[in-house]
């Protein structure tokens, strides 16, 4: 079992225990957070600039090293083995270089990650903070993510989404 299905199944029986009357349960759409929320399409704007960015870099990289390749096989009648080896590694240290901008780049915690995090973390903490102000002010014990896909069903009455969109927005606007 998920560790999000367990939390569930938890407070689901200590809310039986409580009384079902006393506990109130809202739900929130984090993927329509990310579709609806302009700051969350803003951010995304940004980062997919960035990405562009460092995929044109890797583009280039990439033909410098068939370029360097196809020169190689054009000229490899006419060059002595000494400077065929030269080319050969000239190629290697350039894929290698290619390698490891790549890995800076897109590996794991690499530059895209990174700023990923850097334009996100602050919007998500923003929307944490907006999710417990409605909890606490409208009286809700228990609010969910509906984007993960662990519950089966719940009554779209619940639905809080728009709630948490429209202080979001608002609090932009000021």
């Amino acid at each position: 079992m998920k560790l999000s299905t367990i939390v569930l199944c938890a407070m689901l029986m200590i809310a039986s225990f409580v009384g079902a009357a006393d506990f109130k349960i809202g739900y929130i759409n984090s993927d329509r957070l990310r579709t609806d929320y302009s700051a969350f399409q803003d951010a995304q704007a940004q980062f997919d600039k960035d990405v562009s960015t460092w995929e044109a870099e890797a583009t280039k990289y990439e033909k410098e090293i068939i370029d360097m390749q196809s020169e190689l096989e054009q000229q490899s009648l006419l060059l002595s083995e000494d400077k065929k080896r030269e080319r050969q590694m000239l190629i290697q240290q350039k894929q290698k270089t290619y390698q490891q901008f790549l890995s800076e780049i897109f590996g794991t915690g690499g530059k895209a990650e990174r700023r990923n995090a850097e334009l996100t973390t602050p919007l998500l903490e923003k929307i944490n903070t907006v999710i417990v102000d409605i909890a606490q002010s409208q009286g809700y014990d228990l609010v969910l993510d509906v984007a993960g896909g662990n519950i089966a069903y719940i009554d779209e009455n619940l639905d809080i989404t728009d709630k948490l969109l429209e202080e979001l927005e608002h609090k932009v606007s000021k």
